[in-house]
């Protein structure tokens, strides 16, 4: 990820940031009411339901970052499918997607900004996040 970082000697001004978020707690209890009574779809929903307000989120907050806390995009105008296709500015690389595929980075973002004690997302032995509908970046 170094690559895309701009050289201190470079003058230009960079930014790192880390995120987590999650949509999914409670879930499991929520959904366990479901699958109890037989009703997979429900159990489908709700799951569905809460990856896509993760997922919505850690995109509004890209959003916001790149046109106003950071500000390198402020003049930004692109609709939701060129958002989805990567159309923006700059990148957003998560653990355990094609551009940072070593999954073992999440436990230096979780020490770092302590995100286990600031919002409850804990990682798995196998450093899934737990609740499942949660994003990091």
């Amino acid at each position: 990820m170094s690559d895309f970082i701009a050289p201190a000697t470079g003058g230009v001004k960079d930014y790192i940031g880390f995120f987590a978020v999650s949509a999914g707690f409670k879930q499991d209890e929520v959904c366990k009411q479901y699958v109890e009574s037989g009703d997979d779809y429900n159990n489908m929903m709700i799951k569905t339901l809460t990856d896509r307000l993760a997922e919505a989120f850690s995109e509004q907050l890209h959003q916001e970052v790149r046109q106003t806390t950071w500000g390198y995009s402020p003049e930004e105008d692109i609709s939701v499918q060129e958002c989805l296709a990567v159309k923006y500015q700059g990148i957003r690389p998560a653990p355990g997607y094609p551009s940072q595929p070593d999954h073992t980075e999440k436990l230096t973002m979780w020490e770092m900004m302590k995100i286990k004690e600031q919002t409850g997302i804990e990682l798995t032995e196998s450093l899934a996040m737990d609740p499942a509908s949660s994003v990091c970046g």
